[in-house]
Formats: C-alpha cells, sequence, structure tokens
C-alpha cells in the first residue's frame, strides 16, 4: 500500500514515514556515510532531504536515541554515538513505540475528563466519596513502601488507588469511561515496565485525599490536573525502549 496512496489513516501513514526515515537513518549508519561520533545533517536538512514532517522526522530520531545508535544534544545537533544494534531489537522498538503512543493518548483523555469528573461528582454528589479516606490512606502508605522495594508493583498500586476512586462516581458513563481508561493504562505500562520518580506521584496522592475528605471540587480537579499533566510531560516516556 503506497503512502501517498490516500488510503491509508493520518496515523498509520504517520508511523510508516517514520519507519521509513528509520530505515534511511540505519542505511547510511550501517554504510558509513554516518561514522560513530559523527554530527547528522541538521533537522530542517533532513526534512527538505527526505520531504517528511517535522513529527515523523524526531519520532525517528527519538527511536533510535532510544536504542542509543543517536543522541541530540540541545543547542549542538544529534550524533550518531554507537553502531547498529541487532535487526529484532529494532523490531521490538517498533512494538514499544506503538505502546507509547498508547499511553500518551490515554493520559490526554483522562487529562482532561479525569479531573472535571472529579470537579462535577464533588460539586453535585458530595457524599460520594464517602468511606474512602482509610482505604485510600492505606493505599498510598503501601505506595510509599513499594516505591523503594518494586517499581512495578508501586506504578500498579497506583492506579488500583484511581480505579477504587472513580469506581465511587455516581455517573455511570463517566464511571465506566475513566475506570476503562484506567485499566487501558495499567496495562499498557505493565508491557513497558518504566521507572518513574515517585516522589511527585506520592505527594499529589496525599493531595488528593485531603482534597476529597474536605469536599474541596477545586483543589481535587487541580491536583489530578497536575498528575496527569506530570505524567504525560515526564521524560520516561521519552526514555521508553
Amino acid at each position: 500500500m503506497l503512502i501517498n496512496g490516500g488510503l491509508m489513516s493520518e496515523s498509520l501513514r504517520q508511523d510508516a514515514v517514520t519507519s521509513e526515515i528509520v530505515t534511511y537513518m540505519r542505511r547510511m549508519i550501517s554504510s558509513g556515510k554516518w561514522p560513530v561520533g559523527s554530527k547528522i545533517p541538521s533537522e530542517n536538512q533532513l526534512r527538505t532531504r527526505l520531504n517528511v514532517s517535522r513529527t515523523s522526522l524526531r519520532s525517528a530520531i527519538m527511536q533510535l536515541a532510544a536504542l542509543n545508535v543517536l543522541k541530540a544534544k540541545q543547542g549542538i545537533g544529534t550524533f550518531v554515538i554507537s553502531a547498529l544494534h541487532d535487526e529484532a531489537i529494532f523490531e521490538e522498538t517498533g512494538k514499544n513505540m506503538a505502546v507509547k503512543k498508547e499511553i500518551v493518548q490515554i493520559l490526554e483523555f483522562l487529562k482532561i475528563v479525569a479531573p472535571t469528573a472529579i470537579f462535577l461528582e464533588i460539586k453535585k454528589f458530595n457524599k460520594c466519596f464517602k468511606g474512602l479516606e482509610r482505604q485510600l490512606n492505606h493505599a498510598v502508605e503501601a505506595q510509599r513502601s513499594l516505591a523503594y522495594t518494586d517499581q512495578a508493583a508501586f506504578l500498579q498500586s497506583c492506579f488500583e488507588f484511581h480505579i477504587v476512586i472513580f469506581n465511587s462516581i455516581v455517573n455511570e458513563f463517566v464511571r465506566n469511561s475513566v475506570v476503562e481508561a484506567i485499566s487501558r493504562l495499567q496495562t499498557s505500562v505493565a508491557a513497558l515496565q518504566p521507572t518513574i520518580s515517585s516522589q511527585v506521584i506520592l505527594t499529589l496522592h496525599t493531595k488528593l485525599i485531603s482534597a476529597i475528605v474536605d469536599e474541596d471540587a477545586k483543589r481535587a480537579c487541580s491536583v489530578l490536573k497536575k498528575l496527569y499533566t506530570y505524567l504525560t510531560a515526564h521524560d520516561y516516556l521519552r526514555n521508553l525502549s
């Protein structure tokens, strides 16, 4: 199927273009035209040469950077830092990049929907979270201990924490939509097992409990928005390989 044939969705077309750019870059490196230690052409030069978008080009560079083949130095350029890895590693990276894209999409959805849902539920049904304080505090204490012993279990515990909160929402449609999104996020993150700083998450979880207990809709909304914004923007998403 031709990329320019108009038969592919925009997302699939972009993925295909990115794959072609990666193939081109690998060929330049393996042929010795871009030797280890050399600086590759600038972003503008590559975009002109390959007639591709900035998004596709950066995605390709990110894939090779995740494999420690390329390294971008801010204000200087992008350099070849090691020889190519085995083909199988590239295939696995492609799968991981697809999972990473799904993670970002889910987080963007939750960043918009979840804070608003919390705000409206507290405003309309200010007793919907009544009785959760003890359970949520216990969950955060468990997260605190897991953060230093088992990163994967810590992240899974965080997802369960959010599922408990949103399962208490009265609006069935919103409840099911958010819980399903969190469950999908839980599965996707488990597949990649990223390492992420836990202190910010623990602090925001504690503040979220306080806002829920105080039935402070505005504060709960703000805390949740900060949490999902942090997760969406965090460096671990750029470092997934």
